[in-house]
């Protein structure tokens, strides 16, 4: 249950992708599940665009 609890990230959309980006290098991942607990689906929606948005700018970030 440790393991849920030190992956939940919440916060900006900055700060997720960071949290996200620690993550995935940390493990070597090639790829991440992300699940966002809003119940509206445009809320959801939204939530995801703003994640992808951000993820986006950081990487773009990262080849700059």
């Amino acid at each position: 249950m440790a393991d849920r609890v030190d992956t939940q990230f919440v916060g900006a959309p900055e700060t997720v992708v960071e949290r996200l980006r620690v993550l995935r290098d940390a493990t070597g991942a090639d790829e991440l599940l992300v699940t966002t607990i809003a119940h509206d689906h445009a809320d959801r929606v939204r939530s995801y665009e703003l994640l992808a948005e951000a993820w986006d700018r950081a990487e773009a970030g990262r080849t700059a």
